[in-house]
């Protein structure tokens, strides 16, 4: 049950975080993603059906905080999570440059694909140059953030002993 709640608790943290942290305007006003910071971690760390409710539910609080259509991004970080979740017995879960390179493709990816999906459904009107830097700058800052969320979470459920407590096993 405490591994429930810590995930909940977890989501609320990430969504105030992510909405309170700066935007630069060298980076294209990108966002540093948390949420998608929490699923990657989830992915990477735990089993497929823990990892769907956890991407869906980060997606829909994502386009929450921005104007982006409820659904879009969920349905991003869904197929992030599966992807990651396909690849992670290829890779130290827990490292700092595994989070690093995940959280900078996700972030690329999903940016990428967000883009195109306002596009296409002509919800978005911007140059191409903006939109650019903008990808690239979510990249950067993927880089950046995924790390220190991956950090975070490994060290809050090494600390709760959450693992043997809730059968829910890291490594799988």
């Amino acid at each position: 049950m405490l591994f429930w709640i810590l995930m909940a608790l977890m989501m609320l943290v990430a969504t105030l975080t992510q909405a309170s942290l700066p935007v630069w305007a060298v980076l294209g006003y990108a966002r540093s993603p948390v949420l998608l910071g929490l699923v990657l971690y989830y992915a990477l760390n735990h089993k497929l059906w823990v990892v769907v409710p956890v991407a869906f539910t980060a997606g829909m609080l994502q386009d929450g905080l921005s104007m982006v259509p409820l659904g879009y991004s969920a349905l991003l970080f869904c197929l992030v999570a599966i992807v990651a979740a396909r690849y992670r017995q290829l890779v130290l879960s827990e490292a700092a440059v595994t989070a690093a390179f995940f959280g900078g493709i996700a972030s690329l990816v999903v940016s990428l694909a967000l883009y195109l999906l306002l596009r296409k459904a002509d919800l978005i009107s911007c140059k191409g140059s903006v939109a650019t830097l903008h990808i690239l700058g979510s990249g950067i800052l993927g880089l950046v953030t995924v790390p220190v969320v991956f950090l975070s979470m490994a060290g809050l459920h090494r600390s709760l002993d959450l693992i043997e407590e809730e059968g829910v096993d890291v490594t799988a």
